[in-house]
């Protein structure tokens, strides 16, 4: 009998489309998504940390501008992992950016920047290109992601 993959609908009480590219019927809000990338990582599971908090880019430019703003409303609490709540509210920012909003205060806040670039690839042979494509709302936190890692199919 074959293993079943890793599958993060089991950690997240969300229809399984929320995670296969389809639209979810509900779109977990920035501080939802922050609980889910902390039991990720309570898992050791830095992968699917990570396409979670990329996740939530696509479920924001899909949703109507209401639902955007309640998305992103709230700060998320702490991940137990700097890096991811700084990468949680440079994607907040990017998200509201890319659609035409302000960004919430709380993605200003002094904690949220890193003060050790995180190059999120892993690969140091991807850092030019990491230093040229991330987006300014990653960037000014010294988070760095190669050209492609915020775009969905």
């Amino acid at each position: 009998m074959e293993t079943p993959p890793r599958n993060l609908c089991r950690l997240i009480a969300v229809p399984a489309a929320a995670y296969d590219g389809h639209m979810p019927r509900t779109q977990l809000t920035i501080k939802e998504v922050g609980q889910e990338v902390g039991k990720c990582l309570l898992e050791n599971d830095r992968p699917s940390a990570l396409r979670l908090s990329f996740r939530f880019i696509e479920t924001f430019d899909k949703a109507t501008d209401e639902v955007r703003s309640r998305m992103v409303a709230h700060r998320p609490q702490t991940t137990g992992d700097l890096q991811f709540d700084v990468l949680l509210a440079g994607v907040a920012e990017f998200s509201c950016a890319k659609n035409g909003m302000l960004a919430p205060s709380w993605v200003n806040d002094q904690d949220l920047f890193l003060e050790q670039w995180w190059f999120v690839s892993g690969m140091d042979s991807l850092h030019a290109d990491a230093l040229v494509s991330s987006p300014i709302s990653l960037a000014r936190r010294g988070v760095f992601v190669t050209q492609g890692a915020l775009e969905y199919a």
